[in-house]
């Protein structure tokens, strides 16, 4: 939603704020507080989760390199099973591989695929490109070894929220014109498309941050600090302010959401935008009135839609990478 004005919030969100006492933004702040502050959310939500199932199985494991990730596949067969990366959240500096554990969980079950997860390393402990050199050692590793856990490595998919979304789209551009390694779908939730110091003149006259200066989950102040915690070397760098990538246009087949009351949604429409003009097949999904990585909150109605849309469009990339 990139017009003027903002819709309101949605009244299932906002029974959930009153419910919860008050509304919860992160701030900017000394790293390991915000980290804390970060953790203590999806800590809070756990108990609110369904109980785990023996419909999925996981395998923790380490790369070469000493990188953890972890391996999730179906427990029944079916067949040669396509495969992904999910790259977590957490503005690069933090997150871990229990925090969306659920939703790699859902997706694997609904969508019938072959998911690993990695523990990148966080920045400003280490600076770009760190965390996306490893997504994309993960990223090989998986294409390269999936036969060994039933996956179809020809058949391969990045996505991710947040940070996570921002780094999908980086391993997809890194690996735009590599037919070993091209992607074939992209499925990314509220990235953050571009540092906003580099942001394109084209797009600033429908770009207004200071709408979202005091956005639930984060405000517009907390997605500029997290691209200055990244420590690109310039704001211009097309592997983080992916909006100003040259490769645009070789991304494959891609689905994108976006909340409408999110700091990133305006960026998020302009790189859908921009896929569009330069003819890339993607859709996407609006979500009105609700805040940045909303879905992550079992209580709200709309998250389980919001999980159903995603494997809806995942299984539709899925299904066209087969046919």
């Amino acid at each position: 939603m990139a017009e003027e004005e903002l819709a309101p919030f949605a009244p299932e969100w906002l029974a959930m704020e009153q419910m919860q006492g008050g509304r919860m933004t992160l701030m900017p702040g000394p790293v390991d507080e915000v980290r804390n502050q970060f953790q203590n959310i999806f800590a809070s939500i756990r108990p609110f989760l369904p109980p785990r199932t023996d419909a999925i199985k996981t395998e923790d494991s380490t790369l070469p390199s000493g990188m953890s990730i972890r391996i999730y596949q179906p427990t029944e067969g079916h067949g040669q099973l396509p495969v992904g990366l999910y790259i977590h959240a957490g503005g690069w500096f933090a997150g871990d591989m229990e925090n969306e554990d659920h939703l790699v969980r859902n997706i694997v079950d609904n969508s019938k695929i072959l998911l690993i997860q990695v523990d990148y390393r966080l920045c400003p402990e280490n600076p770009f490109p760190a965390g996306l050199d490893d997504c994309c050692e993960a990223y090989e590793w998986l294409c390269t070894n999936a036969a060994k856990y039933g996956g179809d490595g020809s058949r391969r998919f990045i996505m991710g929220g947040s940070s996570g979304g921002n780094l999908s789209t980086a391993v997809a551009l890194k690996y735009a014109s590599n037919p070993d390694f091209r992607a074939s779908g992209l499925i990314i939730a509220c990235p953050g498309t571009c540092d906003r110091r580099a942001f394109p003149e084209e797009y600033k006259g429908r770009w207004t941050p200071e709408k979202y200066a005091d956005a639930p989950m984060i405000g517009r102040d907390m997605v500029d600090w997290a691209f200055e915690l990244y420590q690109a070397p310039s704001p211009h760098e097309p592997l983080v302010s992916v909006l100003l990538h040259p490769d645009i246009k070789l991304l494959p087949p891609s689905c994108i959401m976006s909340p409408t009351k999110d700091p990133t949604n305006q960026e998020t429409v302009f790189l859908y935008e921009e896929m569009k003009k330069q003819g890339v097949d993607a859709d996407l999904v609006e979500w009105e009135g609700y805040p940045h990585f909303f879905w992550t909150v079992p209580m709200l109605k709309a998250s389980a839609k919001f999980m159903e849309v995603w494997n809806e469009k995942l299984k539709g990339l899925i299904g066209r990478a087969s046919s």
